[in-house]
């Protein structure tokens, strides 16, 4: 590659972190440029146990959680342009949607939603990207 085709890489990477409850080798959220990554979340309360409730207190939790993670990064739920979803069973799949409607607004971003079993005793883990760059008219 010639040399005037090669270009600095100005990205960052910040590290947004808080203990997890777990206390596993992992940051909440890792900006890098303009994304943020948020790790995989479920719905701890503040004594590290799965909220009551099922799957849609579950949800409400981790959004909670969420918008406190992306706010000290910078961004709100409205920056988020994917999210995956692990669901530990397939009959929730309804009453998640319910909730997650209610959680993420008017516009919501790319998503994936799969069953699979999940490592802790909860219904449901979700893990995020945001975007906080400028978006280009076209």
């Amino acid at each position: 590659m010639p040399d005037s085709a090669i270009k600095e890489n100005d990205m960052t990477k910040q590290i947004i972190a808080d203990t997890n409850a777990e206390g596993l080798p992992l940051s909440e959220a890792v900006r890098a440029g303009d994304f943020i990554f948020v790790s995989g979340m479920v719905g701890f309360d503040d004594n590290a146990e799965i909220v009551p409730g099922g799957v849609g207190a579950e949800v409400n939790k981790i959004f909670d959680d969420l918008a406190d993670i992306l706010g000290r990064a910078g961004a709100t739920i409205d920056d988020l342009v994917k999210v995956n979803v692990y669901l530990a069973y397939a009959v929730d799949f309804d009453a998640f949607n319910k909730v997650y409607s209610d959680c993420i607004g008017g516009e919501p971003p790319a998503r994936i939603c799969v069953v699979t079993a999940l490592t802790i005793d909860a219904r449901v883990e979700m893990d995020f990207v945001a975007y906080i760059g400028n978006p280009t008219s076209s």
